[in-house]
This record gives C-alpha cells, structure tokens and sequence, in this order.
C-alpha cells in the first residue's frame, strides 16, 4: 500500500532480481496516478497520490517524495535497486474528485470567523452612529450663544487718575474681578467722543475717536489686548442714528443745506412719535447734577455717503479688535425705503464676516423694539434682516405684583427664537438706559431675580453693580434722583467715595449714599453664587440653551422646548431647564411678600439642592428635605439638580 503527500516531484522505487527484467517486461508495468484529499476515501482506498504496480508478482513500488527542483536520487549500478522520477500535480485530478474531498472543515471555521467580524463591525457602526447622534443633541456653539455678558459703562467702572471719571486704565485694572464673574464678555457702553461726555454721551461728535475722559486710542488698544488675553471678547455699544448737533457733519449742513452734507441729516417730527426725548418727560422727577446743552440730529441713512462714513467708522473699530456690535436704538434709523435698510444691514453683515475667521465670529446685536417695529409694519424683509442678526435683546420687565407674567414674555420670545433658528435670544433686567434693578424691586428680590435670570433660555447680560444691589445716584438733600443715576459709579468699597476715585476728587456722579452696605467686599457671599451658577450654566446644556431646538436638533427626543414654567398659585414661580441625555433643573422663587410652604412632589421626587438663599435648606437631597412641606421665605430662591 502506498502512500503520498501530493508533493510536485515524486520518486517511485522498484526491486528486481535480474536488472535487464525491467526492460524486458516493461509492457507488463502499469502506472496509475490517483489524487484524493487527506479525508479517506469510500472503500478503505487509501490518501494521497500514489503510483501502483499491476498484475505483477516480482515488481513492488515504492515511492520516495523530493522538494521540487531536486535530483533524483540514483543506486549503484550493483544494486537491486533502480530510480525513476515523474511529475505529479493536483491540477491532473479529475474536477469531481477534487470538489468532493475539498477541505470543507476548514472553510467552514473560516466563513464562521468572517460572520463573526462582519457581526461585530455592525455592531460598532449601530454603537458609534447612536453615540454620535446623542452627542450631535449638543451641537456646538459660538462664544455669544448661551453666555454671560457683563455690561459696563466706562466712566462709572474705575478712575485711575484722581479726575473723578472712570477710564481705560481703571477698567483694566478691574479686569480681575469681571473674569471671576466667569462671563464671556465685556459689553463697553458709548465709548466715543461725546459733546459732555459722559452725562450726554449720546451726542456723539466723532464716531472713530474715544472720549478724552476715558484716555486715548492706544489705551482703548491695549484694554482690547488684555480682554482677549484672558479669553474674553469685546461687544462695543453704537447709536448710528444720530449725532450731537455739534458734529462737524452737523455743522456743514446746518450751515449749508444745499451743499456737500445737504443730504446727510433729515427733519424729524417729533409730533409723529418717531423720536421722543425721554430727558423732557423726566424733568420733573430728576435731578440735573450738569446744565444740559446741545441737540441731536437724524442721519439720513438713505443717503450713500452716510452709509460709506458710518461704515468706515464700524470698521475702525473691528480693526481695532471688536468682537461684535449692539446696534441701538434701531428702530429709530431714517431711510427712505424698506430696502434701504435691508442694504444698510446687509453692508454691516459683509463687514463683520470680513473680519472673522474661521474661529471667531463677529457678531451683531439688535434690540428687540427693532425687530417688533418692523413686524407691526409687516415688512417684506423681515426675515432677511433677522437673519442678519446674531442676537435680538430682550428686556426682562419684571413685576413682583404679577411674576406669572414672565411666562407672556418667555412666550414672545420662543416666537422670535422659533422664527430664525439661527438667531439667539438675549435677556436682561437693566441697562445703561433704565432705571437700576435694586431702585425698581424690593431689595430682598433682586438677588433671586437675577439668578431666575440666569437660569432662562439663551444668553445674558448683566449691568453692572447689579450683583451688589447698586442703586441709583441720588440727591441726599433733595431724595430724588439724578438723571442718568443709573449710571453711578461703582461702590468697591465703604471708604471714602467706595475707592472708585482717589485724592479725595468727587466723582462725575454722586455715590449713592447706601455705598457702605451695598459694596464688592461686603457684597463677596451673593458675587460668589452668581459666579457659581454663571459656571454651572457655562457647562449645561440644559441651562444654556435656547429655548427651541432648530429644525435638526428637535429630532433628539421629539420635545423643541428646554424649559417648563409651572402654573402656580399666587407669586411662587417653579421652571424646570432640560436638555435630550444631560441633566435636569428645577428652580424656585417666592416673590410673595410673604413665607410660603409649597409641596414640591408634583415637579420632583428627589433631587439635590445645587444653590439656595435660604440657610435652613443648605446642600440636602429633597427626600430628607421633605419635599411635600418646603418652607420659603419672602425673596427666597433655589436651585436643584434632579434625575426626575
């Protein structure tokens, strides 16, 4: 019986007794070459390739395997033994055989290891697009989207020099303790050449210098450096809508009207209500610290060379390191034709992507008056112009008689929100234009109402020394009010003028007489929670985010909303903040003038308390709090994380 291993070359091996008997019999030799695979054959034949000698008693083979390309290995001449070689090859098996006796174990491990890939790769497909959809359920966002700003008026921030007017160099100073606040911004209020600056700091009399009380160009330079070396951003307030009637425009048209600026002003009648002078309806309740002077004058924005000056002067500005523009008061801007202004802010929109770049945008505010003007003019184009728009600015006007009229305003706003996905909403409770949060609200509010504010959807802004209960500047002898007291410089201390000045120099406007109380150093526990939740909320979606997810976004779990403002009675107002995957909040105020004891089970089963004013509930979980009987005392605010 033979037996091979199928190798290229194979060397068979005969036996006679007379070597002349192989020739001599050679017609009785029969050769048959059998191929079969390692698996035995049916009938016991044997594997492998192998050569049999036929009906032939003296003759036995056998066969001897060599490497291919060898030689043959040859016997003595003596020898009973004689070599022959041949070539064998598994393509000389018949095409059935060699189906039949295939290695099918073999490639039946294989096609197992393949499915077991092929399955496990799936796998990792369906795991990566899952994880990947739920992480695009936080899209990413721009440096304005979702942030604080902290709004400062210059003048009123920090003197440096001992003249009693706040300036480049103070704020610099001050940068420090603006950072702490873990804002995103800084917000500079008119900073231009003003005809009294900075009472009448409207009456602009050169749009591309800054105010000699603030310091020079260069200082304003370097003030732009040391924000954004600290990884800030710098929004630059503007009114393009009017000048001083003092500006060197001004004084050509009114002096020739039919010469080079004949078109660079327009009347106004004031009896239309396009312009009302608020200064004029305050007369009788506010005080003048300064005689008042000058006027104000329309720029005809219709007008090409209005439009390439102004530009000019927008420019200047972005050259200089601006982040972005809060356009104010414009609904007030002059133009001939509705398209003139879809022009106007088209230009603008041209020239802040001019100075972008792929990882800071420049941006442009808007206030929201702007924006409901044109809807209640049914203007063509309204959506365009909106889209223009980075941010529309709220105002939070908040009633302690009726708090539950927040809920109006939120409404107004998701209209807006829902209107331009692309367009954020911004809130604030005060400005260089309003009266100071702590003179309108009961000083045991305001500290809950501004951190209600920072809990609503979209970006903030903060005015400054709201964090410290600033008031207004008042008259001590008098009890009334300085126009623009809204404006009081800021309290840092309960030294003499709250060290916002030195050498004992009068500040521009009085301190308002409380400063010894309503101070930074004695105010240090309520900056420290408003920093705390401005950093919780620089982290959470869920408190960060818009009100209404855009189109792609709303898909992540089938809600657009990321809040719910509970119905409640009387002045307790209970929101709850979301977000698809990310954690959830649930915030409390009592603006009752009263304690009250609310049964929170409806909202919440358990939850961890993150922030409270109210001492007796502390850092505890809801269930040891019993959170059928929460007890809330009058201006009382909480802030909880639940798992609900």
């Amino acid at each position: 019986m033979d037996r091979s291993i199928g190798g290229p070359e194979d060397m068979v091996l005969t036996t006679s007794t007379n070597a002349k008997m192989k020739e001599k019999d050679s017609s009785n030799l029969s050769l048959i070459s059998k191929c079969s695979s390692t698996d035995s054959e049916p009938g016991g034949q044997e594997p492998g390739c192998s050569t049999h000698l036929l009906e032939s008693d003296n003759y036995q083979p056998f066969i001897i395997h060599l490497p291919y390309g060898r030689q043959s290995v040859s016997a003595d001449t003596d020898s009973n033994y004689s070599l022959r070689t041949r070539k064998s090859s598994l393509s000389s098996c018949p095409l059935d055989v060699l189906f039949f006796h295939w290695n099918w174990a073999g490639m039946r491990l294989g096609c197992f290891v393949v499915f077991i890939c092929v399955l496990v790769g799936m796998f990792c497909v369906v795991l990566r697009s899952v994880t990947s959809q739920t992480s695009q359920c936080v899209p990413s966002r721009g440096w304005w989207q979702g942030t604080v700003s902290y709004e400062i008026f210059p003048a009123s921030f920090q003197d440096s020099d001992g003249d009693g007017y706040g300036d480049f160099a103070g704020l610099r100073w001050r940068l420090g303790y603006v950072q702490k606040q873990n804002v995103a911004s800084i917000r500079l209020n008119s900073i231009f050449s003003a005809l009294d600056y900075p009472l009448e700091y409207t009456h602009v009399i050169d749009f591309k210098n800054v105010d000699p009380h603030l310091g020079r160009i260069s200082d304003f330079e370097e003030l732009v450096q040391d924000i954004h070396a600290r990884g800030l951003h710098v929004i630059l307030d503007i009114n393009p809508t009017l000048t001083s009637d003092q500006h060197p425009w001004a004084a050509h048209w009114q002096q020739n009207k039919s010469g080079e600026y004949q078109h660079f002003y327009v009347e106004v009648n004031k009896s239309k209500g396009k312009f009302v002078d608020t200064h004029e309806n305050l007369a009788d309740e506010k005080e003048n610290p300064n005689r008042p002077f000058g006027g104000q004058l329309f720029l005809n924005w219709s007008h090409p060379e209005v439009q390439r000056k102004m530009n000019s002067a927008l420019e200047f500005w972005l050259q200089k390191g601006v982040d972005g523009f809060y356009i104010k008061n414009l609904e007030l801007l002059q133009v001939g034709l509705e398209r003139d202004l879809y022009i106007v802010m088209k230009h603008w929109r041209i020239l802040l992507d001019k100075y972008s770049s792929d990882t800071k945008k420049n941006i442009l505010l808007v206030p929201f008056p702007f924006l409901q003007t044109l809807k209640e003019k049914r203007s063509r184009f309204l959506r365009s112009l909106l889209n223009f728009c980075d941010i529309i600015d709220f105002q939070l006007n908040f009633n302690l008689s009726n708090p539950l009229d927040l809920k109006v305003q939120l409404n107004v706003a998701d209209e807006w929100s829902a209107l331009s996905p692309s367009t954020w909403i911004n809130w604030h409770l005060g400005s260089a234009e309003t009266t100071r949060l702590s003179t309108r609200l009961d000083g045991n509010y305001t500290l809950s109402t501004m951190l209600l504010l920072l809990v609503l959807p979209g970006s903030i802004s903060l005015f400054y020394g709201d964090e410290i209960s600033l008031r207004d500047s008042l008259d001590i002898f008098t009890g009334k009010g300085y126009r623009e007291g809204q404006l009081c410089p800021m309290q840092w201390t309960f030294s003499t003028e709250s060290n916002f000045t030195k050498n004992g120099t009068l500040p521009w406007l009085p301190i308002n007489p409380e400063f010894s109380s309503q101070n930074v150093e004695n105010k240090s526990a309520e900056i420290s929670l408003i920093s705390q939740l401005i950093a919780l909320r620089n982290k959470s979606p869920s408190l960060w985010m818009k009100a209404i997810y855009d189109g792609k976004s709303a898909i992540c779990d089938g809600r657009p909303f990321t809040y719910v403002l509970h119905p409640d009675e009387g002045c307790v107002i209970i929101l709850e903040r979301y977000f698809p995957t990310k954690e959830r909040y649930v915030v409390g105020v009592n603006f009752e003038r009263k304690p009250v004891t609310i049964d929170f089970t409806e909202f919440v089963s358990e939850a961890h308390i993150l922030f409270s004013t109210n001492k007796e509930i502390g850092e505890k979980y809801f269930k040891d709090w019993k959170v059928q009987n929460v007890s809330l005392n009058l201006g009382d605010v909480f802030i909880a994380e639940t798992n609900d």
